[in-house]
């Protein structure tokens, strides 16, 4: 961070890393002019978008990736995952979130006016589905960062001491955060870390009080059991393709292939064993097979982001709901709901209709969307058009299972006026400018949701300048009147 400036002026780009302007961040509240002119540490100070950031430079610096040279090729990065190299990954995490963190400011300097925390299925797959669909209102997702800390682990199962076990958990972890990089930097998702990283006493008790609230209510025993068979469902394929074939040394694999189809005469063991070395080296999350050692054993972890009460805890903190994909977790959501904080009571029922929600053409939302929303100040309007469908839709039972199929009905609704105010405009163009408005033009009408493009190709046709502002008007009227048209793209798609 560059000290030669004498002074932050108010419209730079805040010091913490936040993403927003220093007047509308740290201004009166961190001297960050003192800070930097003294050399001071400055890390401890970091926004948690500016650890986030700190944190993957850390990672490409202890596995030798970034900067200007030509990318690694995917077997090279993989082999970069050493001992030494994770070992070193974990250090960053002691030192961007050192165990004197204070962790509570933090979090409450992260809330936004809607801002939800995930503590479903952590899976690359489930999680983004996560994030695409809850972007189109929140303004941020706070998730939990995958990263155990060294502090809460006991020295055997400790990444800093015993690092080698950690290498393929490390892989996964680090290609997870990579990919969600693009969100982070958008200011969209944060990666948070939670008390019970830096209070072992509170993370104990929070454990016990979780563990009396199953005892109490017996009737979670079903949506645990339901969350169990789902997460087994979902992962079953992989997991055993990563752990019984992939992971197994080629030794194993000859002796089965014999085993299994010992008559073989068009495959042989070494085509089935280079066939199963082609899939190690084209899956990203694979790192090497098991070996013969102890040494070489491997930990692989399930993660959910935590206990639900340290979640919880965390959640109120930073003036968040909670939101999941896991029915345990919406159930505890739900049992809270008289009890916990304004924000959950608020969002998280409609959270559980939006993620359940069977529009598939939200799958084909992504970042460039969320983007869109923020850069043309359309967030609001989306999330007013949903609120207000979710209000006309929501029972006495916010968190019932039809609220998502009376979701899906009612947006579909929506979408549908606005499709057909969109043909009648494409008639009263043609009226307005007759031919010479280009039948590419017109068919680009979904894009009506990305963008000028055809507005302001009637403009380039009529070649003046009162159709030019004659289609801005029109164009922001109907989107004030129909924010769903945001959704006539993703449909088309």
């Amino acid at each position: 961070m560059s000290t030669s400036r004498a002074k932050i002026q108010p419209n730079d780009a805040c010091p913490c890393w936040s993403g927003k302007k220093f007047k509308r961040c740290c201004r009166g509240i961190i001297d960050w002019t003192q800070i930097l002119r003294s050399g001071r540490d400055h890390r401890q100070y970091l926004s948690i978008r500016g650890r986030n950031l700190l944190f993957v430079e850390a990672i490409c610096d202890a596995l030798g990736i970034g900067g200007t040279a030509e990318a690694p090729s995917l077997s090279s990065y993989k082999r970069a995952f050493t001992p030494e190299a994770v070992r070193k990954i974990y250090e960053a995490v002691v030192e961007i979130w050192p165990i004197d963190t204070k962790i509570q400011p933090l979090l409450e300097r992260a809330s936004a006016d809607v801002s939800g925390l995930y503590i479903g299925d952590y899976d690359p797959a489930y999680l983004t589905r996560a994030i695409v669909r809850h972007s189109i209102y929140a303004n941020k997702i706070l998730l939990v960062d995958p990263f155990q800390h060294p502090y809460i682990l006991k020295d055997e199962y400790n990444p800093l001491f015993n690092p080698n076990q950690y290498r393929a958990q490390t892989l996964k972890n680090v290609n997870f955060y990579l990919s969600v990089l693009p969100w982070i930097d958008a200011g969209i998702v944060e990666f948070i870390r939670t008390p019970a990283d830096f209070d072992r006493k509170l993370n104990f008790d929070l454990i016990r009080r979780a563990q009396q609230l199953y005892k109490d209510n017996p009737e979670f025993e079903a949506s645990i059991r339901a969350s169990k068979e789902d997460l087994h469902e979902r992962h079953f394929k992989s997991s055993a393709l990563h752990m019984t074939i992939l992971s197994a040394p080629d030794s194993y694999l000859r002796r089965t292939f014999r085993q299994v189809d010992p008559g073989n005469k068009e495959f042989t063991e070494d085509d089935f064993v280079d066939y199963v070395n082609t899939l190690r080296e084209r899956d990203p999350n694979f790192l090497e097979p098991m070996g013969t050692g102890e040494n070489n054993a491997q930990l692989h972890m399930v993660f959910a982001g935590g206990t639900y009460e340290m979640a919880r805890l965390s959640a109120q903190m930073a003036g968040s709901y909670l939101f999941t994909d896991l029915q345990a977790r919406w159930a505890m959501i739900e049992h809270d709901r008289k009890q916990c904080s304004a924000e959950n009571r608020a969002w998280s029922p409609f959270a559980k209709a939006v993620q359940n929600t069977k529009l598939h053409y939200l799958n084909n939302l992504g970042l460039e969307h969320a983007l869109r929303l923020r850069s043309e100040h359309r967030l609001e309007s989306v999330r007013s058009l949903l609120t207000r469908v979710w209000e006309k839709v929501r029972s006495e039972e916010p968190f019932d299972e039809q609220a998502a199929i009376h979701l899906a009905n009612e947006l579909t609704e929506a979408v549908d006026e606005a499709e057909a105010e969109w043909l009648q405009i494409q008639k009263d163009l043609v009226k307005i400018v007759g031919s010479g408005l280009s039948a590419g033009a017109l068919s680009a009408g979904p894009a009506i949701a990305a963008g000028h493009a055809l507005w302001l190709a009637v403009a380039a046709v009529v070649g003046t300048a009162s159709v030019g502002i004659w289609s801005g008007i029109q164009r922001k009227a109907y989107l004030k009147k129909h924010p769903a048209a945001f959704f006539m793209e993703l449909r088309s798609e």
